[in-house]
């Protein structure tokens, strides 16, 4: 009695093991089929994105090539003018040169008749009547080809040609100084601006009347111009500079304290603090390594792909490039040359524009 009982505890025992063995496995098998369901859901979502992208570089290099194709039409064009106003030349001038070989021959035929008829004279037995024949040259004609009427600076006056088709060209803008800080100061042009620490306060009138699109903390202002559609491109000056921080701002962007002055509140901006090239990115800012620091900032706003992206202006080399996502409101060119740092950062910011 007291064996079978105890074959009876171990079997139970025992099955009550298998039971929780098996539960144990059941619970591993659904915990790694959910672990292989996120590995091929995250395996499609790559390949998709792997297919997106490749689709998006591909329309880039079309983009490229269209682009070139552009400029390669372009220079064709220029060339196929400049060789047909040297070619129109060149018939003008062999023209009035072989115009002028004609006349001399023809006058030296007659110069040859004129000393044929003298020397049937001499024959004769009467006094021979002197022919008056002189060889009157024709109008000389410019046989000297100047390289510089037809090439001279050829790529120069070129670029130049070319800059009436570049888009985007060069957006001029000015500083709206409706929106600048109080202790912000704007040349007469208003293309630089400064901060001016004992800059003398507004009046009332004046505080009232621009107090809404003013910034009033922060030592920022925007442009007058301000996009919707189309692509821009516009350079600012930062030489000398210890700290700025320029880019694009949305038209509602708060005029006081932010809690966050970064894309989530409306701004797409790089700047420099510290030191270093930041792009003002959220949650917190990307700093971004350049061989050489930039003297000046290209801004490039494209509306249609919604993207803004910062170049060296002068290497044209790319630093940074925002995706804005969808943008229902203008957008503005936005500045900040912050204070003087100790005397350090007293520099203007200003808008630069090409002379060509």
């Amino acid at each position: 009695m007291s064996n079978n009982h105890m074959k009876d505890t171990n079997n139970n025992y025992n099955k009550n093991l298998l039971t929780d063995h098996k539960e144990k496995l059941i619970q591993a098998i659904k915990r790694i089929k959910h672990e292989s369901d996120e590995c091929w859901n995250a395996e499609r979502e790559t390949y998709v994105q792997s297919v997106s992208v490749e689709s998006q570089f591909e329309d880039l290099e079309r983009q490229i090539h269209a682009e070139y194709e552009n400029l390669h039409n372009f220079l064709e064009m220029e060339e196929d003018m400049d060789i047909e106003r040297l070619r129109r030349e060149k018939e003008k001038r062999v023209k009035q040169l072989r115009e002028r070989e004609r006349k001399i021959a023809e006058q030296g035929r007659s110069l040859e008749r004129a000393i044929d008829t003298l020397n049937s004279k001499l024959k004769e037995d009467d006094s021979p009547k002197l022919l008056k024949v002189n060889f009157i040259p024709p109008p000389a004609v410019n046989s000297e080809v100047r390289a510089g009427q037809f090439v001279g600076p050829l790529q120069y006056r070129i670029w130049k040609h070319m800059k009436k088709s570049l888009y985007p060209n060069i957006s001029y803008i000015t500083f709206d100084p409706e929106t600048a800080h109080p202790l912000l100061s704007l040349n007469s042009s208003f293309t630089s601006v400064w901060f001016e620490e004992k800059k003398e306060a507004m009046t009332e009138e004046e505080e009232v009347s621009s107090n809404s699109r003013r910034f009033n903390y922060y030592y920022c202002l925007m442009a007058r111009e301000r996009f919707t559609h189309g692509r821009h491109y516009w350079e600012v000056e930062v030489g000398g500079k210890t700290a700025w921080r320029v880019g694009v701002a949305r038209e509602d962007l708060c005029r006081g304290e932010m809690d966050s002055s970064t894309t989530a509140n409306g701004l797409w901006t790089l700047a420099l603090k510290n030191g270093a090239i930041q792009a003002c990115t959220d949650p917190r800012p990307t700093t971004i390594t350049v061989s050489v620091q930039p003297t000046r900032i290209g801004v490039f706003l494209d509306c249609e792909n919604e993207e803004v992206s910062f170049f060296n202006a002068v290497t044209m080399m790319p630093i940074f490039s925002f995706s804005m996502g969808n943008i229902l409101l203008p957008l503005y060119p936005f500045f900040n040359p912050c204070d003087t740092d100790e005397g350090k950062n007293t520099m203007p910011l200003s808008l630069f524009s090409p002379s060509l």
